[in-house]
């Protein structure tokens, strides 16, 4: 089988990089043919950052011309605010406007499947008029990110939101969670569920010891960074061997880097760019902390526990599909920070509970195992 995935770029950092990789790589091992469509051409190909299998083809498109670019800006930008652009053959502008490169590209490698991996490109292929060609949208983020977060995603696109689920042959979703929110808008035999995947490696793992915590991720708003170097410093009063570090880029890293020194924080606190051994990164800490306001089903989440990293979380609602016991992890309800500190402090002075929340993940993490999660992308493929 031929199966195109298409996104902005699987060169840069995040989750939807890493998700995108893995299944790429498992369906090159499983003897299909993989291409990925990058849609940003302002990139560099590096197939280092999550190892990206060599036989996957990548296919730059090219920028459309300017004025194209910015009449799909400002369509996009007045419909978030207004909503007066929530018309399928409005918006059908700015969604071809990369529809006619893509359509050539598929006709030329002969594409069976093709599969969005954000919003735009979800609603971008179900336009697609290739009749063989199956299409597959795939949502990375939660519901209410998706369709009820102001300037994100489906907002305000009600109208060709319906179209694209027609259009659809099936969607993707990372929870049991968003799949019973999709039902209940009428959409039940397009829904699948199906988790993010981690390779499980037999290596070493963390040994818990190393008197430090760590945090993955872009630097912005929505990864509540802020909060949680406001809460390591309420932690700082009581302990002062333990360190944090927080690993990532993204336009709110300066800000993130004020706050540390206004905090009085910089012999505490490091903000470190990315790196290509993020493996080595999690094996040298002893506790992930998670402060973010929304989440998919995130991968850095499934990485620490397969280096065997404790987790503390503020509750969102992937957490409970992926932590099935109170002994998988440390879930922190109603965004308590007064709570968030205590689960810290509470970690770091029991190495016993450190252990046994570890041994706990360690187990469950194999239920997210590419081999399991592989498979049932490939069930999916072939029942289409």
């Amino acid at each position: 089988m031929r199966i195109c995935f298409i996104y902005y770029s699987v060169f840069s950092l995040g989750g939807i990089q890493r998700c995108v990789t893995e299944i790429a790589n498992y369906l090159i091992d499983n003897d299909h043919d993989v291409y990925i469509i990058c849609t940003n051409d302002n990139i560099k190909v590096d197939r280092e950052i999550y190892g990206l299998n060599k036989n996957v083809k990548i296919i730059v498109l090219k920028k459309p011309c300017l004025l194209k670019r910015i009449i799909k800006k400002f369509i996009n930008v007045v419909n978030n605010f207004l909503g007066i652009f929530n018309n399928e053959k409005i918006l059908k502008f700015v969604y071809n406007i990369y529809n006619e490169q893509i359509s050539e590209i598929l006709k030329k490698e002969k594409i069976d499947v093709i599969i969005g991996c954000s919003s735009f490109h979800n609603i971008a292929i179900s336009m697609l008029k290739n009749k063989n060609l199956k299409k597959i949208g795939w949502q990375h983020n939660c519901f209410d990110r998706f369709f009820n977060t102001k300037n994100k995603d489906y907002y305000k696109k009600s109208s060709i939101v319906k179209k694209m689920f027609i259009n659809l042959d099936k969607y993707v979703v990372l929870t049991e969670d968003d799949k019973n929110k999709l039902q209940q808008l009428g959409y039940n035999k397009k829904i699948v569920r199906i988790y993010n995947s981690i390779r499980i490696e037999q290596g070493q793992k963390s040994s818990l010891n190393s008197k430090k915590f760590i945090a993955v991720g872009r630097f912005s708003k929505v990864k509540g960074f802020d909060e949680l170097i406001k809460n390591f410093k309420e932690f700082n009063k009581y302990n002062k061997e333990w360190k944090l570090d927080i690993i990532g880029e993204g336009t709110e890293r300066k800000k993130i880097e004020k706050l540390v020194k206004k905090l009085k924080l910089s012999d505490y606190v490091k903000i470190l760019n990315r790196t290509n051994n993020i493996k080595k990164v999690y094996k040298n800490a002893s506790i992930y902390c998670m402060t973010s306001y929304v989440e998919g089903l995130p991968m850095v989440i499934l990485e620490a526990m397969e280096s065997g990293l404790p987790i503390i979380i503020y509750e969102l609602p992937f957490i409970h599909e992926i932590f099935t016991n109170e002994n998988q992890g440390i879930i922190v309800k109603n965004r308590n920070s007064d709570k968030y500190v205590e689960a810290m402090l509470e970690l770091t002075k029991n190495s016993e509970k450190r252990e046994e929340i570890s041994k706990n993940a360690l187990e469950r993490i194999r239920d997210f195992d590419i081999e399991i999660i592989g498979k049932q992308w490939e069930n999916l493929l072939k029942n289409i």
